[in-house]
């Protein structure tokens, strides 16, 4: 909800006599009269008194090589495309062999492939819009350069291929593969800052100023801006107001997702907060998706109208916030164990985890999700079947739709209706519940399509199984491996 919140500032003359510095109070008020009594305070004095003088060198790295992910996120937010475009585009790109494997997670080059760039540099020279930025490169940045942080596929790069009649998209998407390649190779980007606090009747104010000693990376896309210039103040320093001013505004509420935003949350499993790039890197392992799925992921919330495009932001539909009630509090929500599956599907693929035990866990949470799904009261009705649950014998077992449900949480036991292609009726499930198995039923099918008869009993750990009818003198019984269904 938008709350009402004030400021107070006032300027000093600046170096030039032309220009002012500008300062605003660090702390804002909620209370307009509180605020009004202050400005008030400092209009009488019009003088305020240096009480902090913060000078440091500021470093800024090049940013890394592009990944699917990043490029998806910087094409939506600088040009609007869709995160399914991006990868349609780059991906033609791969096809004319003018960049490399698209779909990677990793920011980084190895040795061998960095030994390659200078090359690709001498090429890019002769036919492209930053030619002149590639000239003035000197001694190439290492920062994207290290093999142990080099998944499956390597970052993004163009190929020495010349890119010849490409549409127009597709030379925005190659154009800042490029440009990306410019930057990560610059030098880093040098600044000195100053920050300055001045005080007046209490109420603390601050400016900064920021001089760029060498724009490095930052002038490739001419993102050194004109420098904010402070007096050479000192601490007990006493600054002449020209003006001071009260302005008030409301709070805002955070923004609704964009594409660009939405995938950065899926990187890393909806952790917030999350900007330091190589952090990022490290979270990738526990995100949601992969690089090749994420933009696949939110077609298909947008294709099932569970959200929708308005403009460039993601809005949830009436039918999207119906299932977020429904589903918020169960394990099929849960972001982060989503993440940990990830995590460990790659210590698989490197044979450091066995599978085995993966799968169990897959199936026991599969077992769980649908069980409650198929038993939530807001999605299905229900009725009580008057049979005592088989396993735990104090709760009773519940009747939905698809499938049976003990009502003691402690114990819930699912028994699923459908089972090799029939689903069992209510006389046929009241009869499995009471006796322990059904009498022989027809209508089942085998995984060759082939019908068969058998009746369906419990086993010892309340699976169900197939008993067939006696043939030839023999009885025999199928497990159905575990599964409820």
């Amino acid at each position: 909800t938008p709350e009402p919140v004030h400021q107070l500032h006032f300027t000093v003359p600046s170096v030039s006599a032309s220009e002012v510095v500008k300062f605003a109070s660090v702390e804002k008020w909620k209370d307009k009269e509180e605020a009004a009594a202050l400005y008030n305070k400092v209009k009488a004095q019009m003088a305020a008194t240096v009480v902090k003088v913060e000078k440091k060198e500021k470093v800024e790295n090049p940013p890394l090589l592009y990944d699917l992910t990043t490029l998806q996120k910087e094409a939506n937010t600088k040009h609007g495309f869709m995160a399914e475009q991006t990868l349609d585009l780059v991906q033609k790109l791969y096809e004319a062999k003018l960049v490399t494997y698209p779909r990677t997670s990793s920011r980084y080059i190895p040795e061998d492939v960095f030994a390659e760039v200078p090359l690709l540099f001498d090429r890019l020279a002769n036919h492209s819009p930053f030619a002149e930025k590639i000239e003035s490169l000197g001694e190439l940045n290492r920062r994207s350069v290290d093999a142990s942080k080099v998944t499956d596929h390597h970052a993004l790069l163009v190929t020495p291929n010349r890119p010849l009649a490409l549409y127009k998209n597709e030379q925005l998407i190659y154009d800042m593969i490029v440009g990306r390649m410019i930057e990560a190779f610059s030098p880093e980007c040098v600044k000195d800052t100053t920050t300055v606090r001045a005080e007046c009747e209490g109420v603390v104010f601050e400016a900064k100023g920021c001089i760029v000693r060498k724009a490095g990376w930052r002038s490739v896309y001419g993102e050194d801006r004109e420098d904010t210039v402070l007096p050479d103040w000192k601490e007990g320093d006493t600054l002449a107001m020209n003006g001071c001013t009260m302005s008030s505004g409301m709070t805002r509420p955070k923004p609704l997702h964009t594409e660009s935003t939405l995938l950065a949350a899926m990187e890393t499993a909806g952790r917030e907060g999350v900007e330091d790039e190589e952090v990022r890197q490290a979270l990738k392992d526990c995100g949601i998706g992969t690089p090749a799925t994420r933009a696949a992921i939110i077609e298909t919330l947008l294709r099932r109208e569970y959200m929708v495009r308005v403009k460039k932001s993601l809005v949830p539909t009436e039918k999207g916030l119906a299932l977020y009630s429904i589903v918020k509090e169960m394990d099929i929500a849960d972001v982060e164990m989503t993440g940990r599956w990830e995590s460990e599907l790659a210590e698989i693929e490197k044979g450091r985890t066995p599978h085995e035990a993966f799968l169990r866990d897959i199936e026991g949470y599969t077992r769980k999700i649908t069980t409650e799904l198929l038993a939530c009261d807001k999605i299905f009705g229900h009725k009580a079947s008057g049979c005592a649950c088989p396993k735990c014998g104090t709760g009773t077992m519940q009747f939905y739709g698809k499938v049976v449900r003990c009502d003691n949480p402690d114990c819930a036991l699912p028994v699923f209706r459908q089972i090799a292609g029939r689903t069992l009726t209510d006389t046929e499930m009241t009869d499995l519940l009471a006796n322990g198995k059904t009498g022989v039923l027809s209508g089942f099918k085998s995984k060759q399509g082939k019908p068969f008869s058998a009746a369906v009993a419990f086993d010892a750990d309340f699976n169900t199984k197939f008993i067939f009818p006696e043939a030839k003198g023999t009885r025999k019984s199928t497990n159905m491996k575990g599964r409820r269904k």
